[in-house]
């Protein structure tokens, strides 16, 4: 009789299988609770840099991959016709300021001028007063002899006189009040011309590429006498101060993912070296359908289980400080997510447990 048929032989065995189902269980358990994936790399935040202005490249001030500060220079355009534009823009505002205070000198003369003319309207209407009341007193006297015809002619005719004096005077005030200009409509051309001033200065600094935050540069493929135009990049500058790690992990495994969650990513031939540390920052709210959906969403393929197809969703590990010279966006690294006391479980726990049973 062969020694597995004894009782003792078979207890060992039972004894055997069922620790090696309980250390299964243990390793499944902790395996839930600390997900990890391959499949994930490191990103950080780039910017497309493109100059403002048009024009021909007088010097290239980095070279590719080089880091910088921010503020620094990178890249220097012809500024030669922003100067010329800069100095013509500012000729015409200078040429307007002259020409109001000019016009505001005329203005004053003109009102001066109306006042005038005003002034000698008042004195024609008194002479014309004084002719009608002179005619009113002879005319009466000229029946009873006390004047002569000839006096009552000279009152007549000095009334008319008066009267076309009265009238020439309000011609001449109606057209000293028609010929009194103002500066309102050049004040608002001086305004234009202010603005335009503006843009020339702003173009012209324009002319010096800055960068606009601390990074390395990256794509730098130019050469002094290209040409750049307005708007188009010229090459990327990488955020140095903020790294991450996008990690895809399966949808059964979101359950054991919390936000602030500590994590711990090794880079690919990391040789010993300290892993880097992080915390999740976020979780992605979706991909897109292999058969279409809304457009921004990102592009994440299934991988291919032993019996249901799981769909794996984009999870941002934000990066604790880290030598920015150590790290390459889109360098292969590994992730585990660390279980926290009492952070709160995404809401897709439950498809965890659905797989466990």
């Amino acid at each position: 009789m062969s020694g597995w048929r004894t009782p003792a032989a078979r207890a060992v065995a039972l004894l055997a299988v069922g620790a090696a189902a309980l250390l299964g269980l243990r390793v499944l358990t902790v395996l839930d609770a600390r997900p990890r994936t391959h499949d994930a790399y490191l990103y950080a935040d780039s910017a497309a840099l493109a100059p403002d202005v048009n024009g021909r490249i007088t010097r290239i001030a980095v070279r590719d991959h080089e880091r910088v500060r921010a503020g620094a220079t990178l890249v220097e355009i012809d500024a030669e016709p922003y100067e010329l534009r800069l100095a013509q823009a500012r000729a015409q505002r200078d040429a307007l300021r002259a020409q109001i205070d000019t016009t505001a000198r005329q203005v004053t003369a003109q009102g001066s001028g109306a006042d005038a003319a005003r002034s000698a309207v008042e004195r024609a209407r008194v002479q014309l007063g004084l002719a009608r009341d002179t005619l009113a007193r002879v005319e009466p006297l000229l029946g009873a002899g006390y004047v002569t015809r000839q006096q009552v002619d000279e009152a007549r005719a000095n009334e008319r006189s008066a009267e076309a004096a009265l009238a020439g005077a309000l011609l001449q005030a109606t057209q000293a009040r028609q010929a009194v200009t103002d500066t309102g409509g050049l004040v608002a051309q001086l305004r234009a011309a202010d603005a335009a001033v503006a843009l020339a200065e702003r173009d012209l600094r324009n002319t010096v590429l800055r960068a606009p935050f601390d990074g390395t540069v990256a794509g730098l493929e130019l050469s002094e006498g290209s040409y750049a135009a307005a708007g188009h990049a010229l090459f990327s500058l990488v955020r140095a101060d903020r790294w991450y790690a996008v990690a895809d992990f399966r949808e059964t495994e979101l359950g054991a993912l919390a936000i602030g969650a500590p994590a711990t990513v090794w880079r690919l031939g990391d040789d010993g070296r300290a892993p880097l540390r992080g915390r999740v920052e976020s979780i992605g709210p979706g991909v897109r359908p292999e058969n279409g959906g809304a457009p921004g969403l990102p592009a994440v393929g299934r991988t291919l289980g032993w019996v249901v197809v799981a769909q794996r969703f984009p999870v941002r590990i934000l990066l604790d400080a880290a030598p920015p010279e150590a790290l390459r966006v889109g360098a292969t690294v590994s992730v585990r997510v660390e279980p926290e006391a009492g952070a709160a479980p995404s809401e897709t726990a439950g498809a965890g447990a659905a797989r466990d049973r």
